[in-house]
């Protein structure tokens, strides 16, 4: 049975709860635009499809995508069980791209389940056990880390010609260097690993620094409860509206 901790607002770090429950209120308004658009307009609304494909919502992608990964470095810097949350985690990674294609094969829903084969749980995932290696060193030794994955991004900026395309593959997609995924072939809710993975050691890293003794940096306010509580879900609520909008508007695309 799910607990609430009715303390946890008074107990935890509330800024960070309150970060991350912004930033998955915009996730998830940025799918249900999607579902709206693919499921009930078939594409042809031109304000979705404005919004869908703009430069703005692209540049704001992108921005809340590092936040949210910076955000996840600070809790697990705040967390104990990193190693184990990153294994449930990745078992989950594993899970969604063999669930989504065997959906999408049954007749009944007639090719209109989105095919998930690497997103952001898969980014979260690694970084996590990433992180891992790097838990118990000095700040040195894990900025060093940070700087190896900058140059490692760099690399691969460099010999971007030579990286393939985005392939329903996701052996072949999980490196795949991909700054626009509306321009360049996005498929599904694909994220590539670089350079998502930069950001949660980096957000640890920050933790480390200012987060020293895991104490709140900033006074609390009432108002801030109930983002607070979607912040300290995230995880639960990133699964589990994916799977709510995609029921409820296959149901609707298939009245009208």
């Amino acid at each position: 049975m799910f607990k609430i901790n009715k303390n946890a607002f008074e107990n935890r770090i509330h800024e960070i709860d309150f970060f991350r429950g912004l930033l998955i209120l915009l996730v998830i308004f940025d799918h249900l635009m999607w579902f709206i658009n693919f499921y009930i307009f078939k594409n042809q609304q031109p304000f979705i499809n404005w919004y869908w494909s703009s430069n703005l919502r692209y540049v704001i992608r992108q921005i809340v995508l590092m936040l949210f990964l910076f955000t996840c470095g600070i809790s697990c810097h705040l967390s104990k069980n990193n190693a184990k949350r990153g294994l449930i985690l990745l078992l989950f990674v594993l899970l969604i791209p063999l669930i989504t294609h065997i959906i999408q094969c049954l007749p009944i829903f007639n090719g209109r389940i989105i095919v998930i084969d690497f997103n952001i749980l898969g980014v979260i995932a690694l970084s996590i056990l990433f992180y891992v290696i790097f838990e118990k060193s000095s700040n040195k030794d894990l900025l060093l880390s940070i700087i190896i994955l900058v140059i490692i991004y760099i690399g691969v900026l460099i010999g971007k010609e030579i990286v393939p395309v985005y392939e329903y593959n996701p052996l072949k997609s999980i490196m795949y260097l991909n700054f626009n995924p509306i321009k360049e072939g996005y498929v599904g809710d694909y994220l590539p690993l670089f350079p998502y993975i930069i950001f949660l050691p980096l957000g640890a890293l920050f933790a480390r620094i200012f987060y020293k003794d895991k104490k709140s940096l900033l006074k609390r306010k009432n108002f801030e409860r109930p983002i607070c509580f979607l912040g300290r879900r995230t995880l639960i609520i990133y699964i589990g509206h994916e799977i709510l909008f995609s029921i409820i508007f296959i149901l609707i695309g298939a009245l009208i």
